[in-house]
């Protein structure tokens, strides 16, 4: 008899998870609102239900993606400010300029910069992008052939 996945166990170190540690790794069927100690502003929670609503259409995101999303939520909140300081301060929000004449980027430019670094991120883990979700396909393979795993379950029953 094949056992389900659902009833292998879950190895931690020298342990066994226990139960509520293996629901983390359940597949969310829905987004459940951010966990408060999270402390994310009302802005980030904007984001947080924007990203989560196309992670968990991936159908991959589990309970420990949840730090991704909450990751996507504070930098695209954290970008979006940049962008609004840059616009209003015009040319002079992407150029300091010092009292020597020596110029820069602005931290304004610095923090989009960074923030599209880690939205980068993010969109790879979940294959948000055309590019990414190349990246992460699955070959597929023909019916009758299984799996390691298969062939591995298939040699532990008796």
């Amino acid at each position: 008899m094949k056992k389900s996945i659902k009833s292998l166990e879950v190895h931690k170190g020298d342990s066994v998870a226990s139960e509520s540690e293996v629901d983390l790794y359940q597949i969310l069927e829905s987004l459940p609102d951010p966990d408060v100690k999270m402390k994310l502003t009302p802005q980030q929670k904007y984001w947080w239900y924007w990203f989560g609503k196309e992670f968990v259409k991936t159908k991959q995101i589990s309970q420990l993606d949840l730090m991704h999303l909450q990751k996507a939520a504070f930098w695209m909140n954290a970008r979006c400010q940049a962008y609004f300081e840059i616009n209003k301060k015009g040319y002079k929000g992407l150029v300091q300029t010092f009292e020597k004449g020596y110029t820069n980027i602005t931290g304004h430019v610095s923090v989009v910069e960074k923030s599209d670094k880690h939205l980068d991120e993010v969109s790879a883990h979940f294959g948000l992008s055309i590019k990414d979700r190349q990246k992460l396909k699955v070959e597929s393979t023909p019916d009758n052939q299984l799996s390691l795993f298969d062939k591995f379950l298939q040699s532990k029953t008796p």
